[in-house]
């Protein structure tokens, strides 16, 4: 392909300025299916709504917000051609002060329809139940039946879908700007969805304090359009939790997650202990102190009716003294935080947070999130967690990610789950401790999506949000924050996650999902409920592993190149636009690291497009009575681009590994490749066609904008078309560049490893004084850099083409860092050492294996502080991958298995080669 074409590619500007195009759905009122015959029968209620109905609303609503429950009922009464008089039946709504905060009954008999609450909230909820019976039966009539439902999950928190975060790239503060993020028919949808709190985000220093001065003068202007956002959110019953993750950090470089360090100028003893290029917050003083209690008490009593706030204790950007001594687990040299268990910290600050918002808010919650998605069940991590929270206050929420830390079992093997997922149903090991541990535990998950695929509005499983359900009622849970910036579309999974958080909890998974599919898809509820069942029995083969959900390519791979010539070129974060190339390449790998082989990766997404297809099967027919229905056919088309997307990655993980064997194995795979790209461009074709008649499609909320829409799709099928006419004929299997792409034929650096205990071959480490040298004995790759002891280091080291370095970062005092445990299924062997003025790293073998190619050497790159063996000309940061360049390499040769070629390029069978990897063959005919 020209690589012209591929730069105009990744340089197509957004199909939207302003607002994006989905928000004329959010905007557009709340559609019921009503069609004539597709109701369920209504038995002893037939047509009793017939002569009209009397609402008597005995009820006193004080404040008014009852008005748009009444209003919505009056306009699906009015949908159905149901009048309202006064001498009708009647629709009685009366206040019980027996029952609690939201519980409600609903009794629908022959003689009249009964509500009963003690508050709005209850009559609000009660309201909505009735409208779905309602929407249900066939004709003027309701579905008949007592009901007597408790909310068991108080707070149900979702976000605006297409409020900004706030964040980089693009920075927009939805407090600072005239955007009306919250309209009523959204705010109506949310509400019918069980939905009542939404989170929106604040930092410290927007807001005046007289410990650390705010970075403008806008406070004001923010405040107030916090007070219109909550007044107007109150109208549909929905609270606003302020997020926050404070204390942040103090730095000098400028970043948003920063406070610079001169602010502190005025009280010094705010800065704590000292990690890398950051200084840490200290809470122990009293200053520090009085800045979070100062902050928290000027906004809650500055914005009446704020429902809470929910603040990152750990994790994130959180620049406490304490969360770096538990995330990190290294004595601080901070000389107040150093002397003071964690617990202790941690029960003081969650004391202070929930008297500074109550002092002003007695109905105001506390919620206290420790987000840390790289701890595994059992780990030093978690018992660290554990005991830091040990000393939790009863009275304030303690939030956990629900899957964060548990292990999926997927082709035999224990596979860690980090982050929010949607397809594992968890809880992990220690979200469920936490919860038996504590009186008020809070769950954070995902309930439309999560990052493993964020770019559609949601995926319609909800088997998994019961499953999930089911535990947070079994574990007493009372929180759940349900998303992330994306996973809160209105839809399915909002209205799953609004009936599950209530009691009595659904005896069975199918009695869930009829009552779930009855009001929309009435007669032919029981077909979709199948449907359902088959999405979510495929979406549970998502391959658990954290770059897959980051990086991979459910996201967005119906829009990406494919390459025939190796370019090996990196992957675009989902998550980010603008901040990296907007096109992905070939290296495949980085979506994998070492949790996952190709061909086991390839497996589990085969598996989940063949069930996915199953419910398609069921889904697609229900086109015909559904024709004239808006709503169900948007659900019909969301399940076929989520399956082209499926089939998208499976096309994608087949053609490189049909690449990769060729290039290696020397196998003409040519033609099977050609089929695939084929079937791409129909693919990417079908969503092409699907993106114009639906614009939530390709939209990540996170990113801010769309990942796949008409114009790129169009410019992708373009350059699938110049890959069939030019590349293909090109191709030549005995071109001597894959030799050198493979590393048979060694061209540029190359270092050797000798067996033994001391290298061979020693190399400069650019223009510095220090050295580096390498050897193995058969299970360890020891490497020695001279002169480098006590300085920052790093090894880089990948068993292949495609695949990510193992990244180890060695600081002053040999500690590895964090995040590198996240790209392995089980944490690898390694260990550290000074030897005088070297520095000597010794890396397991074994963590290659399955993912070097045998007989052919890895790729690696050695640096100290500024020198490297190669230029590493980084790229801009993608978290795990970092800033790593994977041209910044040379060969690593001569380590076991490694073996000669012959001069064809066959890998020659007298050193006794291991199993190679399994073929690339296709999974379906």
């Amino acid at each position: 392909m020209n690589p012209k074409h591929i730069e105009e590619y990744s340089h197509i500007e957004q199909p939207f300025q302003g607002e994006p195009p989905l928000v004329a759905d959010l905007k557009r009122p709340l559609e019921w299916s009503l069609s004539v015959g597709q109701g369920c029968p209504a038995q002893e209620m037939t047509n009793r709504l017939a002569d009209g109905v009397a609402l008597l609303l005995e009820y006193e609503d004080e404040s008014g917000h009852l008005d748009t429950a009444y209003d919505s009922l009056r306009r699906l009464l009015a949908a159905k051609g149901i009048a309202v008089h006064s001498q009708c039946f009647p629709i009685r709504i009366r206040r019980d002060g027996s029952l609690m905060r939201e519980e409600h009954t609903l009794a629908v008999r022959p003689e009249g329809i009964e509500i009963t609450a003690a508050d709005a909230d209850g009559v609000r909820r009660a309201v909505y139940l009735l409208e779905e019976r309602i929407a249900a039966a066939e004709g003027k009539s309701c579905l008949p039946g007592f009901w007597r439902r408790r909310p068991f999950i108080r707070n149900r928190i979702s976000r605006c879908f297409f409020g900004p975060t706030n964040r980089a790239p693009f920075f927009i503060d939805e407090l600072a700007n005239d955007i009306d993020y919250y309209p009523d028919d959204y705010l109506d949808k949310l509400a019918h969805e069980g939905i009542n709190a939404l989170w929106l985000t604040m930092y410290f220093r927007d807001l005046p304090s007289d410990i650390l001065p705010g970075k403008d003068n806008l406070g004001a202007r923010r405040l107030e359009k916090l007070r219109l956002t909550v007044r107007r959110c109150l109208r549909y019953g929905i609270r606003i939790f302020l997020f926050f993750s404070e204390p942040k950090y103090f730095n000098d470089s400028g970043e948003w997650w920063a406070v610079p360090t001169e602010a502190a100028s005025a009280h010094p003893e705010l800065l704590g202990s000292a990690a890398q290029n950051v200084r840490h917050f200290c809470t122990s003083t009293e200053a520090g102190r009085e800045y979070i209690r100062e902050t928290l008490h000027t906004i809650f009593h500055a914005v009446p009716g704020l429902g809470g706030a929910i603040n990152i204790m750990l994790g994130e950007d959180n620049g406490s003294c304490v969360a770096a001594h538990v995330q990190n687990a290294v004595t601080q040299a901070c000389p107040r935080c150093s002397t003071r268990p964690p617990a202790e910290i941690y029960r003081e600050l969650a004391c202070l947070m929930r008297d500074a918002i109550r002092s002003a808010n007695p109905q105001a919650d506390f919620i206290g999130w420790f987000y840390t998605p790289g701890q595994r069940d059992g780990g030093a991590f978690s018992q660290r967690l554990l005991e830091a929270v040990s000393q939790w206050p009863d009275d304030c929420g303690l939030m956990f990610n629900f899957e964060s830390g548990g292990f999926a079992r997927q082709l035999g093997k224990e596979r860690p789950v980090f982050d929010y997922s949607l397809s594992f149903v968890g809880p992990s090991g220690l979200f469920a401790e936490v919860a038996r541990s504590h009186g008020c535990p809070a769950a954070k998950l995902q309930v439309g999506c999560s990052h493993e695929d964020a770019s559609v509005p949601f995926i319609p499983v909800p088997s998994n949000l019961f499953l999930k359900y089911r535990a947070l009622h079994e574990l007493g849970a009372k929180s759940v924050m349900q998303c992330w910036y994306f996973g809160n579309y209105p839809g399915l999974m909002n209205r799953a996650a609004g009936i599950l958080s209530f009691e009595p909890f659904p005896e069975s998974e199918e009695d869930f999902l009829l009552e779930l599919a009855r009001p929309h898809w009435g007669r032919h509820s029981a077909q979709a409920a199948e449907a359902w069942r088959h999405f979510a029995e495929g979406y549970r083969q998502f391959p658990a592993c954290l770059a897959f959900e980051w990086y991979g390519p459910l996201h967005h791979c119906i829009a990406w190149p494919l390459h025939l010539f190796p370019v090996d070129a990196p992957i675009s974060p989902s998550w980010l636009l603008k901040s990296f190339p907007e096109v992905s390449g070939d290296r495949i790998g980085e979506c994998l690291n070492y949790q996952f082989t190709l061909d086991e990766c390839r497996r589990l997404c085969h598996a989940m497009d063949d069930e996915w297809q199953r419910g398609l099967r069921l889904f697609r027919p229900l086109r015909e009575p559904f024709a004239n229905d808006r709503p169900r056919l948007d659900d019909i088309r969301l399940a076929e681009a989520i399956g082209l997307q499926i089939r998208s990655a499976c096309n994608l993980l087949d053609f490189y590994a049909l690449r990769e064997e060729m290039l290696y194995l020397q196998q003409d795979n040519l033609e099977a490749m050609r089929s695939i790209v084929e079937e791409e461009i129909l693919n990417s074709e079908k969503m092409l066609r699907l993106c114009q008649e639906d614009p939530r499609l390709g939209y990540h909320s996170e990113a801010e904008g769309y990942l796949f829409f008409p114009q790129k799709l169009r410019a992708r099928i373009d350059l699938l078309h110049e890959l069939l006419a030019e590349d293909f004929p090109q191709f030549r299997l005995d071109d001597p560049r894959w030799r050198e792409y493979t590393g048979a034929v060694m061209t540029g650096p190359s270092m050797c490893a000798v067996h033994g205990e001391n290298p061979a071959d020693w190399q400069p480490l650019g223009s510095s004084e220090h050295t580096w040298g390498v050897c193995h004995d058969g299970e360890f790759l020891t490497f020695i850099l001279r002169g480098c002891a006590g300085k920052t280091c790093g090894l880089e080291v990948a068993p292949c083409r495609l695949w990510p370095p193992v990244l180890l970062d060695v600081n002053w005092n040999g500690r590895r860092l964090y995040y590198v445990g996240t790209m392995f299924r089980t944490l690898p062997d390694f260990s550290v050492e000074e030897i005088g003025n070297d520095l000597r790293i010794r890396l397991p073998l074994a963590i290659f294996d399955g993912f070097r190619r045998p007989g052919f050497p890895l790729r690696v790159n050695v640096w100290c502080e500024d020198d490297s063996w190669i230029p590493r000309n980084p790229l801009p940061p993608r978290l795990m991958h970092r800033d790593h360049n994977p041209t910044a390499a040379g060969w690593l040769i001569d380590a076991p298995h490694t073996v000669r070629l012959s001069a064809r390029g066959r890998i020659s069978a007298e050193q006794g080669i291991p199993e190679a990897w399994p073929p690339a063959k296709p999974f379906r005919a």
